[in-house]
């Protein structure tokens, strides 16, 4: 648990503030995240950024005793931070705040609301210098109303592209050009910084391509994603606030699929795409997480070919080919996480595959196998077997380094009676050449990826490079063109190097307080280990400001008695020893022997509570950077129109016809074909699967952004003392309400950690209404003193005040590199 001390010394007044996050129960003590179900992440140069997914935590009580997993929603918006400069480790005595930092999404660090909700799953597209968010599912609520169809927000850490004028770091919502929604969740998400382009493969949509949220309400299955994408999404970030998007649609031979991992592997112009697992029918997606017979053996005929067939795209011509290949391949798989290692030379590039589950049974032990598909021979090789206790899915994966990967996040089986927490904790490293867990991340300790022993064994060559094998073994491409497109270099002098990371720690960058690591079970109860020292710290500063206090009446007893006087009167008389103070405030001195004229002011007292209300309660909240940042305001503040509802699904030419739906039979009179001059062995293993595809509407242009994109979306109002409790004490402000329903996110689940998937592993305790009020984040960023939510508005990319609604705040990890 991490504790907050303040201390304010000003005019003998002395406040001391112990605090810790806002809302745990009042007899826990520590916390720890058990686990974090599908956030999204990407890298901006040294820094891994993770946004949204479901995060559990067990609570620690004081008695020892370990309270119900429980979710809140992540109501402040809080996107963690993990610096490569920051050591960490995975046993025992890991604390998340030793390599976690947080930014908040929400105006002045309070609730995110609909300026930035909670997103499960979706896409975080990266550069060099920004990270945008795309896609992902919201919990359906009447506390706000969700972002519009085509809302989207970028957070932009550093310049780049054509120089602007006064750009600040931070927070900017921005709009998706016409033609495209958000509604697209469980697709497969690339970043390629050194092309300024990024790709959302695929993934799932409802019927109606309208909206979609996580796990709705049986009454509102229309809302569900249940049904196979046909598209790929990108977007070309070369010009910072003017990106341009492109919604493109799959051949018919590349089929559209859920849970899938997009890979760039830098070869010819600019790369290619190769899309590897996912499944159709996943049980995530389904209400209860039942999958019936028919969709059961429906997936499992499909499912294992996108393992052994792979989607590869050339990123310059736009071209899709299917590519078979060699080796033993994996079984169907998804929710799993890929990293890329090229060989020093760069004549193969290894793609690591690991975790996941087949996405039919969440109860049976998730995989926990390391798995390389070697390219360009398409070779699958296991690298590393796991055990099924440490298996995981909904997990991210980086590369800090050429030879290490770490994993964040992902969550367990639903197999046990009792909800299991993730064996090892929610950060993982694996060393890509040895191929072996590691205990401890240090920037100091790296190295230069070196080929695995089994690699080379089907390959070819050294542990540096010098492949044998040009060629999948045996089949060869499926395409003649492939040839050149692998045998061609990609100029690797684009891509920029940004480690080795200075050694540094966490502490210093800390925005928000985070909980520590809760003790093993069986090791003990009793009194903490922390209170002794916590309590001498305490009592420590309560004895010196007692004696600061001491020394300063005894300053003041002694001037006023050496004046002639004990006492001032109550309007601020001073003597005629303070003239010259009195006239650089512009007063004239008031003799001693007179009255001092009355003060008046046109403000009438307020209690805290009036104080506070007044303070929060603001026309147009904007997203605010943190305190202390220069901001000039913009000469139009005026809250802009919000979407009354929801977006009102395309249709006629504008809605793709391709109808793959879960519980769909197969379609035996398809036939293999390629669009695009792609073809495919003919001993493809893949049944055919023809949908019928429509073009979608091109993209706008590249220049500037529509008028429309300057959408700021907000509803917060102030609320009952009882709605204040239902936030679980985050904040007196709160989001206005259309009805009863709980506000973002914040569900009430009972025990089961995944009981919107449908698992009930364990039976409901009794809780009452006032635990289940209490149940809330252990995380809440300490407000800066005198904090008031700014109005100011930045607009990034254009002096036009039209453009973006830009938050104020910074992230602290730094200068800019």
């Amino acid at each position: 648990m991490v504790w907050t001390t303040s201390v304010f010394l000003a005019l003998g007044l002395v406040r001391l503030a112990v605090s810790q996050a806002a809302g745990w129960q009042a007899n826990q003590r520590n916390s720890t995240l058990c686990y974090w179900d599908s956030p999204r992440a990407a890298v901006i140069r040294d820094t891994l950024y993770i946004d949204g997914g479901y995060q559990w935590w067990t609570p620690g009580l004081a008695d020892g005793t370990y309270g119900t997993v429980v979710n809140d929603g992540n109501p402040l918006g809080l996107v963690y931070l993990l610096n490569f400069s920051t050591p960490f480790n995975t046993t025992g005595t890991f604390n998340l705040s030793d390599a976690f930092t947080t930014i908040s999404k929400a105006p002045g660090g309070g609730n995110a609301n609909n300026i930035g909700p909670l997103y499960y799953d979706g896409a975080m597209f990266a550069n060099d210098g920004e990270w945008i968010t795309y896609g992902g599912l919201l919990k359906n609520t009447d506390a706000y109303k969700p972002q519009p169809a085509d809302a989207i927000a970028a957070y932009q850490k550093y310049q780049y592209g054509p120089p602007r004028d006064q750009f600040q770091s931070g927070y900017a919502l921005q709009s998706l050009p016409a033609g495209m929604t958000r509604y697209l969740t469980s697709g497969a998400a690339v970043s390629i910084p050194s092309e300024n382009l990024a790709f959302y493969f695929s993934g799932l949509r409802s019927a109606s391509k309208g909206e979609i949220f996580y796990q709705p309400a049986s009454k509102n299955e229309s809302q569900r994603a249940v049904y196979e994408s046909d598209t790929l999404i990108g977007v070309d970030m070369t010009r910072q606030g003017q990106e341009t998007w492109t919604n493109d649609t799959l051949p018919t031979t590349v089929p559209g699929r859920a849970g899938a991992e997009l890979v760039w592997v830098p070869v010819s112009t600019q790369g290619v795409l190769i899309a590897i697992g996912g499944v159709i029918n996943p049980s995530f997606a389904l209400n209860n997480n039942k999958v019936n017979a028919s969709e059961a053996d429906e997936s499992s005929k499909i499912s294992p070919t996108f393992m052994k067939t792979v989607s590869v795209y050339d990123i310059e011509k736009k071209i899709w080919y299917e590519q078979n290949t060699t080796g033993t391949a994996p079984g169907a798989l998804t929710q799993g996480c890929t990293v890329l290692a090229s060989t020093q030379d760069g004549s193969s590039h290894n793609i690591y595959w690991y975790g996941g589950y087949d996405g039919l049974n969440p109860k049976s032990p998730f995989s926990d196998d390391v798995w390389v598909l070697s390219i360009p021979t398409f070779t699958w090789v296991k690298v590393k077997s796991g055990t099924s206790t440490h298996g995981r899915a909904g997990h991210k994966c980086t590369k800090p380094y050429p030879d290490q990967m770490i994993v964040v996040g992902g969550y367990a089986d639903y197999g046990a009676a009792v909800p299991k927490c993730l064996e090892g904790g929610v950060l993982q490293i694996f060393n890509l050449s040895s191929t072996l867990w590691m205990d401890t991340y240090s920037p100091e300790n790296w190295s230069n990826y070196s080929v695995p022993a089994s690699v080379i064994a089907a390959i070819g060559g050294t542990s540096t490079g010098g492949s044998t094998q040009t060629a999948p073994a045996t089949i060869g491409f499926s395409n003649t063109s492939m040839t050149a497109l692998f045998g061609t270099k990609y100029n690797t002098t684009k891509i920029k190097q940004w480690y080795p990371y200075a050694l540094q720690t966490v502490e210093a960058n800390h925005t928000t307080p985070l909980p520590s690591a809760v003790p093993k079970p069986g090791s003990g109860g009793g009194t903490p280990s922390y209170l002794a020292p916590v309590l001498g710290v305490v009592l420590g500063l309560i004895f010196i400001s007692l004696l600061v206090l001491a020394f300063v009446l005894w300053r003041k007893r002694r001037y006023f008695k050496a004046n002639g006087t004990q006492t001032q009167s109550e309007a601020g008389t001073m003597d005629n020893n303070r003239w010259i103070a009195n006239w650089l405030r512009g007063q004239p001195a008031v003799p001693a022997n007179e009255k001092a004229p009355t003060v008046t002011t046109d403000e009438t007292p307020m209690t805290p509570a009036e104080e506070e209300e007044r303070a929060y309660t603001v026309p147009h909240p904007v997203a605010a950077e943190m305190a202390g940042v220069p901001i000039a305001e913009m000469a139009d503040t005026s809250m802009p129109t919000e979407l009354a509802g929801g977006f009102v699904p395309l249709t006629g030419a504008n809605l793709n016809t391709r109808t793959h739906r879960l519980g769909h039979s197969l379609s035996t009179g398809s036939q293999n074909s390629y669009s695009h001059a792609s073809e495919v062995s003919s001993d493809s293993p893949r049944p055919g699967i023809s949908p019928i595809a429509t073009p979608r509407a091109d993209s706008p242009s590249l220049g500037e952004l529509p008028e429309n994109s300057t959408r700021l979306y907000s509803d917060i109002s102030n609320v009952s003392a009882s709605d204040r409790g239902h936030l679980r004490g985050i904040s007196e402000t709160s989001v206005s309400t259309d009805g009863g329903n709980q506000g973002l996110g914040i569900a009430s689940r009972g025990v089961s950690p995944l009981p919107d998937r449908g698992v009930s592993p364990m039976p409901p305790p009794q809780v009452s209404e006032e635990q289940r009020l209490g149940i809330v984040s252990p995380l809440s960023p300490q407000p800066a003193a005198g904090f008031a939510p700014p109005a100011a508005l930045r607009v990034p990319g254009s002096p036009s005040p039209s453009q973006k609604r830009k938050s104020q705040f910074e992230e602290n990890l730094g200068d800019d590199k």
